[in-house]
């Protein structure tokens, strides 16, 4: 491994005054720069990127609990190019005169400047930026490359995901009709990655009811209730395979956490949950299947299936579409709910931390005849974290 440099890149804000830049270009300098080098990255305080860029041209960026592949070669002799996504961008590299030690990088094609400060007595590149790249570079993934690692359900990254639901109802008991309910779910996904390369995903679910239509048989009438509702959660044991299948099994669980009654079922549940699907640069496409029994508890017996099935399209820049209707089957009673759903998403970079946000419209096609939803809108934001828990499992 070539002896390199200790790199500490800072955006340009300010105007360097006094600096004499010169070009530095040439086949074998330029490869100096990045052959066998690692670079780390400050995203935003306390959160860092690691890459590691090898002299075949090959490399790999760790951030936020996953990994993203970059390549990178140097261009007409005096451009450095780092393949983001499908795209390979290209700067140029200047030195201070005045000062050997000093460098700044300027993009091809937007003109946007990096400063940095080369140390010859060591070979890792430390770059502290103040302002977010958004298309993402050689030290910190794209807006885009997140959006693929959040459509992949067995996805390494940390997400604190809060969705607010509005539901619509209907039925055949007095005045179904008409009922509406808010709901704020909650819903953190908290994967640990193993050393094999498989991770353990936890997920709770935590509903917060803002005004939900439960039926008084006492009064024949409905009464819109607040409350914290039933805490559901999985654990699963999730794999992605080289070829892009997916692969999840584990259990599915809720507890007896409601603040009122009609909140929540009275019951501890249990059962099985498995997943199966397949994903590529542009798709990603399964389902998700669990059945849960109750096992404790002074409500009615429960014995529901749920039945997930997702399509996800990535057409780029951060967006995603698709549809991801979640069914469930009523056993105790021979109930189908079943919608049809439709979601469009977009993951932004801002203040140097990914954010997930969406939008979802289902409408069900069967539902309970005595009170049931018929519409359903939600709106979800959800940062990308840090798992503090991660090495738990290592």
């Amino acid at each position: 491994m070539k002896n390199l440099a200790l790199l500490t890149i800072l955006f340009a804000t300010t105007t360097a005054t006094a600096r004499d830049w010169q070009p530095v270009t040439g086949n074998e300098q330029l490869r100096t720069l990045f052959s066998d080098s690692v670079m780390t990255a400050t995203l935003k305080e306390g959160v860092t990127a690691k890459s590691t860029y090898n002299a075949d041209g090959t490399g790999m960026l760790e951030a936020w609990g996953g990994k993203f592949a970059r390549l990178w070669e140097i261009r007409d002799e005096d451009k450095a190019c780092v393949q983001i996504n499908e795209e390979f961008r290209c700067y140029t590299i200047e030195r201070d005169a005045l000062e050997p030690d000093y460098f700044r990088a300027i993009s091809v094609s937007t003109g946007a400047m990096i400063e940095f400060e080369v140390d010859v007595s060591d070979h890792q590149l430390q770059i502290e930026r103040s302002t977010p790249t958004v298309g993402g570079g050689a030290a910190e993934p794209s807006a885009e490359e997140i959006a693929a690692k959040l459509a992949n359900p067995n996805t390494p990254l940390a997400t604190l995901t809060f969705r607010l639901q509005y539901r619509d109802f209907g039925g055949d008991l007095p005045n179904a009709d008409g009922q509406g309910g808010t709901t704020l779910l909650a819903q953190p996904s908290f994967p640990f990655a193993l050393s094999n390369g498989d991770s353990i995903l936890f997920r709770p679910a935590i509903p917060l009811h803002l005004g939900l239509p439960t039926y008084n048989a006492s009064t024949d009438e409905f009464e819109n209730k607040f409350g914290l509702g039933d805490i559901a959660f999985d654990v699963a044991y999730a794999r992605t395979t080289k070829t892009g299948w997916l692969l999840a099994g584990g259990v599915v669980s809720s507890l007896p956490t409601a603040t009122s009654s009609g909140l929540g079922s009275d019951n501890w549940t249990l059962g099985p949950e498995a997943l199966v699907g397949k994903v590529s640069k542009k798709n990603v496409i399964g389902s998700l299947i669990s059945h849960q029994w109750d096992i404790a508890g002074s409500g009615a017996d429960t014995s529901l299936t749920t039945v997930q099935v997702f399509y996800t399209h990535l057409p780029g820049g951060g967006w995603n579409i698709g549809s991801t209707p979640i069914m469930t089957y009523d056993s105790e009673n021979s109930q189908w709910t079943i919608p049809l759903n439709f979601t469009l998403g977009k993951t932004i970079i801002w203040n140097g931390r990914p954010w997930k946000i969406s939008g979802e419209i289902n409408y069900f096609v069967d539902q309970p005849d005595p009170f049931g939803p018929d519409w359903f809108i939600g709106f979800n934001v959800g940062p990308v974290v840090e798992n503090m828990l991660a090495g738990l499992f290592r």
